[in-house]
């Protein structure tokens, strides 16, 4: 049993098991010497990229000239020669040592120049394997029928169905290298502009100076009447940024309806759902459930939330506004309670979760220089890492939970070969979601009457904004590009008018939407990469309906380490379907959506 007490609460929670006994002292930092290199001017690094660019070359000298699509044997050799590539240590290793490093120290110039230079030695290196992707794109259709019912080829079918289904789309040799090395220019540096001025950006209030990065995490923790004010002075601030994020936009949308029309997309959002091994059916049934029956939903929500805050109307700055003060938890207590519903869920995951925890792969707490936020990081052939920046809140153990949630993931793929290791970033965020789902529910309930509402409340706003708030920037995103790709352009006032007309469709009347709340377009940089943003909810509700299925019948936990062990074996669709879930209907989603409606009926009940 543990506790913690703050603000004069006291949280106890109580393990629904035996856990297995941790080290006294566990790691709170990565052990980067461990696991990668003793320092930056190691000379093993450049031995190790040199190593690579040798390997990539014997591959090329190989296989270039070698017709290797046209018999199953030589092609099944060429795809094994490529998963030993992808299954050599040294290759992701010096890449990835150099990235985390970053990711702790963005100051470390050191380290942001040499991972720039052997980047772009290593991505000349790959882009020579560029034949083999465009060779494969010109097998005619009949040998590729071939090739998926070769007996040799059986455990690369899926892997090929891809390649050819994706084939229509892929360029000439010369022209992939072309948009490859010219995309940074194009695209990767508007975006990078865009975040070093905001990240160089701050603002004043009451006195303190606070950088536009980490003022969006100060809101919430404001006094609710405070909270408009300061938006209104973050926003403002923000809003300096208009005429470069216009063009930048603009210059965005372009570079993707022209990328869209030489491969022959045929939607803005196509090349997205293909990249994500999603098909345009599921999302378009996850657009049109969270659209309707979705915002229904949070519209109601925020007319509660409206009137358990005392205010017959919200402004947009007050839409997270935390109900109380909820109970901390520290690390040692949210290690504790982590524990307790991986191990609940599968020992595997539990034992999986200690090894992660004990061998110096988690980097707790935040410092000077630490990228914010929390991610977790993997590669082939590579240890799991996983960033949090520890505040001892109740959030803080969501994400706890929601990073391990992608770290087990990951680990149960290494169940697949190399080529199917890798998973799309859907079935990831219904990983991590299913068990920071698993996790709230637990610790909900252990929490008493007065606490489970502020919990639920809290909870609530959060979901809203992974769900709802992702469609409506889907639908903004969707039609910012309809809008350059009909008049050739947008400006800067129309972006606003359009954020404030889908910030309002999810929100309601209960919300009050200005043009100050229009600059959002400015600063969500999920904008900036391709519809990414429908990932987040599409896992969400799936997690939803697993964790209801789990919850009432704890044997779909084979379901769940299926999903688990699937990897990218087969595409989201059928992943899903080997489980039960049909993505391509809207009452799946909808299905989903009805844990948030019982969460706001409880919701009502306990605050009644």
């Amino acid at each position: 049993m543990s506790k913690q007490t703050m603000n004069g609460k006291t949280f106890t929670y109580t393990p629904s098991q035996t856990l297995p006994t941790l080290p006294k002292k566990v790691p709170t930092q990565w052990d980067m010497k461990g696991h990668y290199y003793k320092s930056i001017d190691d000379p093993q690094i450049d031995k190790d990229v040199a190593a690579t660019e040798k390997l990539l070359a014997s591959f090329v000298k190989k296989y270039k000239n070698s017709n290797f699509t046209s018999d199953p044997k030589v092609l099944a050799s060429a795809l094994t020669a490529i998963n030993q590539i992808d299954e050599t240590p040294t290759v992701a290793k010096p890449l990835r040592f150099l990235s985390l490093l970053t990711a702790l120290n963005s100051d470390d110039e050191a380290a942001n120049k040499k991972l720039n230079l052997l980047g772009q030695r290593l991505q000349k290196a790959s882009n020579t394997m560029l034949f083999f992707g465009v060779e494969l794109a010109k097998v005619p259709k009949d040998k590729q029928k071939e090739f998926l019912n070769a007996p040799e080829l059986a455990d690369f079918k899926y892997d090929l169905q891809t390649r050819f289904e994706s084939a229509k789309h892929i360029l000439s040799e010369s022209e992939e290298k072309i948009v490859r090395l010219l995309g940074d220019c194009s695209y990767g540096m508007w975006v990078e502009a865009t975040e070093k001025m905001l990240g160089r950006k701050s603002i004043n209030y009451k006195g303190e100076t606070i950088p536009v990065n980490s003022a969006f995490d100060t809101l919430n923790s404001l006094p609710l009447k405070e909270q408009p004010e300061f938006w209104h002075i973050l926003m403002k601030e923000v809003g300096t940024l208009d005429e470069v994020v216009e063009n930048e936009l603009v210059a965005v949308c372009t570079r993707m309806k022209i990328s869209d029309e030489l491969r022959g997309y045929k939607k803005p959002y196509s090349a997205s759902v293909i990249d994500h091994e999603d098909d345009e059916k599921s999302v378009e049934a996850l657009i049109t459930a969270v659209s309707t029956t979705g915002f229904g939903l949070s519209k109601k929500f925020y007319k509660l939330k409206a009137k358990l805050h005392g205010v017959d109307k919200l402004a947009y700055a007050q839409r997270n506004a935390q109900l109380k003060d909820a109970p901390t938890i520290d690390f040692d207590q949210a290690t504790e309670i982590c524990r307790d519903v991986f191990y609940g869920v599968n020992p595997i995951y539990g034992a999986k979760f200690d090894e992660i925890l004990t061998k110096g792969q988690i980097d707790v707490y935040p410092k000077q220089g630490k990228t914010g936020g929390a991610f977790c990081s993997s590669a082939i052939a590579q240890p799991t890492n996983v960033l949090l920046n520890q505040a001892d809140t109740l959030r803080s153990l969501e994400t706890y939970a929601h990073e391990m949630g992608h770290a087990i993931h990951t680990e149960r793929s290494k169940e697949q070969p190399a080529h199917y290791q890798g998973y799309s970033i859907t079935t990831a965020e219904t990983a991590s979601t299913l068990f920071e789902g698993l996790l709230f529910d637990a610790v909900l309930a252990q929490a008493n009457e007065s606490d489970k509402a502020t919990l639920l409340h809290d909870k609530l706003a959060r979901d809203i904004s992974t769900i709802q708030r992702q469609i409506a920037f889907f639908n903004f995103e969707l039609e910012m590009h309809t809008i350059v790709r009909e008049q050739g352009g947008i400006t800067r006032t129309e972006l606003n008018q359009l954020m404030q007309k889908h910030l309002k469709s999810y929100c309601g009347p209960a919300v009050t939407v200005d043009e100050i709340d229009g600059n959002s377009y400015i600063y969500v940089a999920h904008f900036r990469y391709g519809f990414y943003v429908y990932t987040y909810s599409f896992g969400t509700l799936m997690s939803c309906v697993m964790a209801d299925k789990f919850t009432t019948n704890n044997s779909y936990a084979e379901k769940i380490d299926m999903f688990l062990t699937a990897g990218g074996s087969n595409s989201v669709a059928n992943i899903f379907k080997s489980i039960g879930l049909n993505t391509k209907k809207i009452e799946t989603f909808e299905y989903g959506l009805e844990k948030m409606s019982n969460e706001i009926k409880e919701l009502q009940k306990l605050t009644k």
